[in-house]
């Protein structure tokens, strides 16, 4: 045990070491100003928000931007960002009503023209990520300067989650028709607590408090997002005093963090989960064009759910060292995440099955225990535990007869040469976000991304119904039809559920970590003298 705690002692001060030779000084506040400094594992794409899906760029841009509505931390419903108020005047009609005299950032006002401006931009521009998922909009009707009506081609169950969600920021249309959307990206403006004064891409990211926003000035003058790709850095960081919160504490580090004086640790739900997306098709993304007539092992279902089959989701959730196992990609406290189901340890061990793996792998061609070669892209670390995991599961996957080639990055090289341009061959893993609104859109024949594309016409029919029921019940019955599909084709194989394990800086700060598993900091509070 001694040698083990002067190993750490050594690492750390290695750490530090090496953090000091990078630049990274400690968040001492200047001038009673407060600081609070949090550890982003990056990477950080553009701040025109709408454009992109990554939660990891929303955490920033929820700062200095407001929805319409946006969740409650606590997950209890939603709460007022631009509308003090809103309602479902009929089943296809909602009615927000703004704050009078709400502005942006440069005093341009936040009216119900910016409104319908930035609606009708993230619906109807087809280059952004996230225009897919506001198809649900058929109109956005001015009813005045401070009221807007937004229609829906059907009853929507999902409205107020999708309406809150990734392209919901409202940005100053005068501005950017000044500038730019180039411009823009560089010298952005919002509405929301607080702006962006100071930043060196994808690195560190200053906001200061804004007098002007209509909820009133945040207690903490600044938040500092300081880009830090290593969990180990992150932690050397923390016990330097160089930031104030660190995401996904690694399991060997969190008894030492506890018992350091200030710091304490808390968990909660990161509502994201770990997958492995399997090539069923090879038109997306750039995959042919960098791999010339690579035709995946996993274009075979059979081989599909061998890879399925052949992984011990308890185990691997153990390596995670924060995580439950699961089979499907909701998570569990939704209903649509079918708990009984897709969470119960007796049905997921059950479905481990080595010996089903290597059958099924016979049943495509593969003889004597001699499975094809597969490709594993892995980051390092996003959430905690990617790079060990995918390890392990290679292992795995090694033991019912593939031959694994595993290729595994930092988080901002893999964004850039698997996820982002389509060059994954046969597995590479994912952390996605796991509410049911969005999910059957993903499968459905026109959802098109870098990474996939899948089309079972009865599936993708199924996915449509869903997000036409308003009915719970009815709509619940349809989850059932439509996981069936989910399992037994296996583009996605789910791994489990996450929680998040965070340490942070007690002595000066108060911090409840949100349901949503979103690290945007507009309610940390100083703490008490």
């Amino acid at each position: 045990m001694k040698i083990y705690q002067r190993s750490r002692v050594i690492t750390i001060i290695s750490m530090l070491f090496l953090l000091g030779m990078l630049g990274f000084q400690p968040a001492v506040a200047q001038d009673n100003v407060s600081e609070f400094v949090f550890a982003h594992g990056g990477p950080i794409r553009t701040l025109d928000a709408p454009v992109t899906w990554f939660g990891s760029t929303h955490w920033l841009t929820n700062l200095m931007y407001d929805c319409l509505i946006w969740r409650a931390a606590d997950g209890d419903g939603y709460v007022p960002h631009a509308a003090e108020s809103w309602e479902n005047v009929d089943d296809l009609t909602w009615r927000f009503n703004l704050h009078e005299g709400n502005t942006f950032h440069n005093g341009e006002p936040l009216d119900a023209e910016a409104v319908k401006w930035n609606l009708d931009r993230v619906r109807t521009r087809e280059d952004f990520m996230v225009q897919p998922q506001w198809q649900f909009i058929d109109e956005v009707i001015i009813v005045d300067d401070t009221t807007v009506d937004v229609t829906t081609f059907e009853p929507y169950p999902y409205f107020e989650y999708d309406i809150s969600f990734n392209g919901c920021e409202l940005l100053p249309p005068d501005y950017i028709e000044e500038v730019g959307d180039e411009e823009f990206a560089r010298n952005p403006i919002g509405s929301g607590p607080y702006q962006l004064i100071e930043f060196s891409e994808s690195d560190r990211y200053v906001f200061e408090a804004w007098d002007g926003y209509w909820g009133g000035r945040p207690e903490v003058d600044r938040v500092i997002y300081q880009v830090i790709p290593e969990q180990s850095a992150q932690v050397a960081a923390l016990l330097a005093g160089q930031v104030d919160l660190i995401p996904s504490v690694p399991v060997p580090d969190r008894e030492n963090l506890e018992a350091a004086d200030g710091i304490s640790l808390t968990s909660e739900t990161a509502n994201r989960m770990h997958h492995f997306y399997l090539r069923v098709e090879t038109e997306t993304g750039a995959m042919n064009e960098t791999y010339p007539d690579f035709q995946p092992a996993t274009l075979d279902k059979n081989v599909r759910q061998a890879v399925s089959h052949a992984l011990d989701r308890a185990l691997l959730a153990e390596v995670q060292g924060s995580a439950s196992p699961r089979l499907a990609r909701v998570c569990s406290y939704y209903p649509e995440g079918f708990a009984d189901e897709f969470a119960d340890p007796a049905k997921i061990e059950e479905w481990y099955d080595p010996d089903l793996a290597k059958e099924l792998l016979a049943e495509a061609g593969y003889a004597d225990g001699e499975g094809p070669t597969i490709y594993l892209d892995a980051p390092t670390f996003q959430m905690g535990g990617e790079k060990e995991v995918a390890e392990v599961a290679a292992a795995m996957l090694e033991d019912v007869g593939f031959t694994v080639e595993l290729n595994i990055l930092d988080a901002s090289a893999y964004g850039e040469q698997i996820s982002s341009g389509g060059n994954n061959r046969d597995l590479n893993m994912v952390t996605l976000g796991c509410g049911p609104s969005l999910v059957p859109l993903f499968y459905q024949c026109d959802w098109v991304q870098a990474n996939y594309n899948v089309c079972v016409e009865e599936w993708d029919a199924i996915g449509k119904d869903i997000l036409r029921t308003v009915d719970p019940d009815t709509r619940i019955d349809l989850w059932e039809q439509w996981w069936g599909f989910y399992i037994d084709y296996s583009q996605t194989v789910t791994l489990y559920e996450i929680d998040n394990v965070m340490a942070f800086n007690s002595a000066e700060f108060e911090f409840t970590p949100r349901k949503d598993g979103w690290f945007t900091f507009r309610d940390v509070k100083l703490a008490d003298g």
